[in-house]
């Protein structure tokens, strides 16, 4: 059962390494990652300041989480060590916050009407 949550975290984690690439190679937004819910990049005052400042961590956010859960499937399968898991769950739990953060100081900062 774990293996199957470190499987989903390895896909959501590519999948915010896929936006970064996405932002950066062809200047599109994926609006579900790094957008608020109804709005799209129309709202932005500035998009290439926007995506400038958000792909490089949504890479690095993205990285984070696929190898914390590789590394807790190798943990699961290898040596079963809690200390491990626990780090390698609090690795991806700060990922997730310092994700969060980066996006609403984004928003604050790029969008023509902040909510």
């Amino acid at each position: 059962m774990y293996s199957f949550i470190d499987i989903l975290c390895i896909i959501g984690g590519g999948y915010l390494v896929y936006a970064g690439i996405v932002m950066k190679t062809q200047g599109k937004i994926v609006n579900n990652v790094v957008m608020n819910k109804g709005s799209d990049e129309s709202a932005l005052r500035d998009k290439d300041g926007f995506i400038q400042y958000l792909y490089l961590k949504l890479i690095i956010i993205g990285v984070v989480v696929m190898l914390a859960g590789a590394a807790n499937i190798v943990n699961d399968l290898t040596m079963q060590s809690a200390i491990l898991a626990t780090v390698l769950n609090c690795a991806f739990a700060v990922a997730i916050i310092v994700y969060a953060v980066f996006i609403n100081k984004a928003l604050k900062k790029f969008l023509k009407y902040p909510r």
